[in-house]
């Protein structure tokens, strides 16, 4: 079988989920070059062509991330019921965080040390939250949420969402089907929560 082409869309995919793959089981140092190109069947120079380089790796590696999860959020229908909107924008973050689990840290989390996306890249990333900002907006005006604002329940939600997502991609939340269950009613519980004024804390 023949190297695949050197500087197509395919090898560059290939590269990013190896690379991903690495990262998620063996840690940063496992990120080289040589070991990459070795894992997808290509060259080093194939490698250099595509990313330019360590740090041009990581960044695709990011923004890959970080484009899935836009993709899946503008992918959302948009509901008349906002709640039952945000439920659906719940469940397409656990199918991004899914459809690449070893990238996902590194845009929730700091996994490689020494590499910091440039505003450009986090500002793709937080390019879906344009769609929740709108569920809330009209769940809080008609009065489906009380006595928060905007960025605490985002807050409060995306803690839920990355803390379901983590356990998921762990292993944690048993087969599929029980993972969705869970996620399901988990995100349904704090929505409705959401109804109701927070209590005072002591």
């Amino acid at each position: 079988m023949g190297r695949p082409k050197e500087h197509g869309a395919e090898t560059k995919a290939r590269l990013i989920e190896a690379a991903g793959e690495l990262l998620s089981q063996e840690g940063p140092e496992a990120l080289s070059i040589r070991r990459l190109a070795d894992a997808v069947g290509t060259t080093t120079r194939a490698v250099y062509s595509v990313f330019g380089g360590k740090d041009g790796l990581i960044s695709a590696m990011y923004l890959e991330m970080a484009d899935t999860l836009a993709k899946r959020h503008f992918a959302v229908r948009r509901d008349e019921d906002p709640i039952a909107e945000l439920l659906l924008l719940a469940h397409a973050y656990r199918e991004a965080a899914l459809e690449h689990p070893h990238l996902y840290p590194l845009v929730v989390g700091r996994p490689v040390p020494g590499f910091t996306p440039l505003p450009e890249a986090k500002a793709r990333a937080r390019g879906g939250l344009v769609r929740v900002y709108d569920a809330i907006d009209r769940a809080i005006a008609q009065k489906r949420i009380v006595g928060r604002e905007r960025e605490a329940v985002v807050n409060e939600v995306w803690a839920l969402l990355h803390g379901l997502a983590s356990l998921e991609i762990a292993g944690a939340l048993g087969s599929p089907r029980e993972a969705r269950s869970v996620w399901n009613d988990a995100v349904s519980s704090i929505l409705s929560g959401f109804a109701t004024k927070p209590g005072r804390t002591r």
